[in-house]
């Protein structure tokens, strides 16, 4: 082929019938001349594209999070158009804008690459310049936080540490900064809090609502203490000297039917009802070391020559008794801090997390199905939007330091658990009455729960109606860990690519209530 060219090349140099060398000469400079634009225009299409992603990544970060400053904003899309743009490999970046408001965000860059072949026609640079617009949804976020707040969250660990309760109150302070933004009140978010320990806090101010039990017609008002038939648990407390009640309720169970407590059905009539949560006074006895078996004894039996059941059991004693420790009582084991449903005033959730206090031991079933009732279209909440409403997105977010707890180890305690939200293992409620079920029947709830709460609940499969993420703080148990790492919405449907973290100090904290944040707020940023 080299050879013929080269003949035919010999020809037209000795051809004298016409100006053909000429021709040839400006042809073959043309074709030389498209072949270098080309080259170096080819270069130039990988260049752009590489600008656009670096772009678009700017856009989209600058987009997540809309209680950025402009000064933040250019600081936050520089860094991610460098991040995505290395210069060393395909030339300067000469200038870039951002501009952002509350309904959309442009970014423009321009970048100055170096010639191949042009530079024959002294073209030494061609300069590149792409826009990305992302569009601010306004799309509407419902966050409820179920925070655990048992006694272990008192704990902390070194010289002058910082008690783990307290370190969840700045994180969760700091996921409510990132999604209000400098609004005090906001349109397109709503948080709401669920504090859980042995039993969740609905407040007292929902007597009269219709659906708290205090007519006494569940099978659970009777079921640790002998009441007369005209009596309720709520008389137990207007019988007392100095106590009222706390605002905790029981987990909603049926006698030998479906338990309502893994749902967010209605409350309507009869045992679908929400029962008071009254912590009986344990027995006086006491071993042959004066040792008691108990936990929660806080006034005398006034029952000589009675078992210890009938002990636990006797009504009369809460007649015009007083309690005199703060930390034993019928309010045992209650969480203090209400639930705080679905607000936009930014104030009011910060209020709520102010008055997060530790005590109390490990239901994370309580905390979870609450947190769903919260997020819920129906009663007994119902500041949440129908699950058919595409314009908002649900999140719960559950955090625990530990595993479910409630066994007591003492064998020679007749309640073998502490009470709680599900009353005490003797009962039934949790596995075995000996309580050696407990954990793993709490377990099995929690993870019911999980499965139920992320199941399709308005028949339109290409959307999550709730999302889960689960936080362990300093948790040493694998299975605990395990658990909430199951129960998180699955990496690839997560807004963030990452629905379970696991801080294993305090200070990692924080960060991940700013992560969920960010991931939070990506569902309302569309490119």
């Amino acid at each position: 082929m080299y050879r013929a060219l080269l003949s035919v090349g010999e020809r037209l140099c000795r051809d004298e019938r016409g100006a053909v060398l000429p021709l040839f000469t400006v042809a073959v400079v043309t074709l030389l001349l498209v072949t270098a634009v080309g080259i170096d225009y080819g270069n130039a299409l990988v260049v752009k594209q590489k600008l656009i992603n670096a772009a678009d990544a700017a856009a989209l970060a600058v987009g997540s999070e809309p209680q950025l400053t402009q000064a933040e904003a250019n600081a936050k899309a520089e860094a991610f158009i460098r991040a995505h743009y290395p210069e060393v490999d395909f030339g300067d970046l000469t200038d870039f804008s951002v501009s952002a408001n509350s309904s959309q965000i442009d970014v423009t860059v321009t970048a100055r690459i170096p010639t191949t072949f042009l530079k024959v026609a002294r073209i030494d640079t061609i300069d590149i310049t792409v826009h990305s617009q992302v569009l601010r949804q306004q799309r509407d976020l419902e966050v409820v936080m179920a925070l655990d707040n048992t006694g272990s969250m008192a704990e902390c660990s070194g010289w002058h540490c910082t008690p783990k309760i307290d370190q969840l109150k700045a994180a969760a302070n700091k996921l409510v900064d990132v999604l209000f933004g400098n609004d005090t009140t906001s349109e397109h978010v709503k948080i709401g809090l669920v504090p859980f320990s042995a039993a969740v806090n609905v407040g007292t101010d929902k007597l009269g609502q219709g659906w708290i039990d205090e007519a006494g017609v569940s099978f659970l008002q009777n079921e640790d203490i002998d009441l007369p038939s005209n009596k309720t648990l709520l008389d137990l407390f207007s019988n007392m000297r100095n106590q009222s009640w706390g605002g905790c309720v029981r987990a909603r169970l049926t006698p030998g039917g479906t338990d309502l407590d893994l749902t967010d059905t209605p409350p309507g009539t009869g045992d679908t009802l929400w029962v008071p949560y009254f912590a009986p006074d344990e027995p006086d006895t006491r071993d042959t070391r004066g040792q008691s078996h108990y936990s929660n004894n806080y006034i005398s039996d006034n029952c000589n020559g009675c078992s210890e059941q009938q002990r636990q059991r006797n009504y009369s004693k809460y007649n015009n008794a007083s309690v005199y420790s703060s930390s034993l009582g019928p309010n045992f084991n209650c969480v203090p801090q209400k639930i705080q449903p679905l607000t936009n005033v930014k104030s009011t959730i910060t209020t709520a997390i102010a008055g997060m206090a530790a005590k109390g031991s490990t239901v994370i079933p309580s905390g979870l199905g609450w947190g769903w009732r919260v997020l819920s279209p129906t009663p007994p909440y119902t500041e949440g939007a129908p699950y058919t409403d595409q314009r908002v997105a649900k999140a719960l977010i559950l955090l625990t330091d530990g595993r479910n707890q409630v066994e007591y180890e003492d064998s020679q305690n007749q309640n073998h658990s502490f009470y709680s939200s599900y009353g005490y293992a003797a009962e039934g409620h949790l596995g075995n009455t000996d309580g050696s079920q407990t954990r793993t029947v709490l377990d099995q709830k929690t993870t019911a729960l999980c499965n139920a709460i992320k199941a399709n609940k308005d028949d339109i499969t290409d959307d999550q109606d709730i999302y889960i993420y689960t936080i362990t703080l300093e948790v040493e148990d694998a299975s605990a860990r395990s658990l909430m790492e199951s129960c998180a919405t699955p990496p690839a449907d997560c807004p963030g690519d990452k629905c379970y973290f696991d801080s294993p100090t305090g200070a990692d904290l924080e960060d991940a209530f700013e992560s969920i944040a960010l991931g939070l707020n990506k569902l309302r940023v569309a490119k």
